[in-house]
């Protein structure tokens, strides 16, 4: 008979963090050229302060996947909701789910 396991997640520390869905538009194309530069400079902020940590398109492009430090979901929504594709229709839907995202912050390095 062996001894207990040893729990793997030892000495992580969890965020509140979320994982966002945006869904394109089916025009998303056509809608998305007038946005993109505010657009991109809206994750830029985002990521060079920490509050993604981690942004893109799906591969298929059917929808933007963002992972958020945020304090609820609704803070993390909020934050989606300011973004130009959001406001111009780029997206349709959004889905924002909590999320255990292991990183380097959460190993204790920066």
């Amino acid at each position: 008979m062996s001894g207990p396991t040893p729990d793997a997640g030892a000495g992580l520390r969890f965020e509140p963090t979320y994982l966002v869905t945006a869904a394109f538009a089916a025009d998303a194309a056509a809608r998305r050229e007038p946005h993109r530069a505010a657009h991109l400079a809206h994750v830029r902020a985002l990521l060079a302060d920490g509050t993604a940590l981690v942004a893109g398109a799906r591969a298929d492009l059917t929808a933007s996947v963002l992972v958020l430090r945020a304090a609820d979901a609704t803070a993390a929504r909020a934050l989606v909701e300011q973004d130009p594709y959001w406001r111009h229709g780029v997206w349709t839907t959004l889905d924002v789910a909590d999320y255990l995202a292991a990183t380097s912050h959460t190993l204790g390095r920066t």
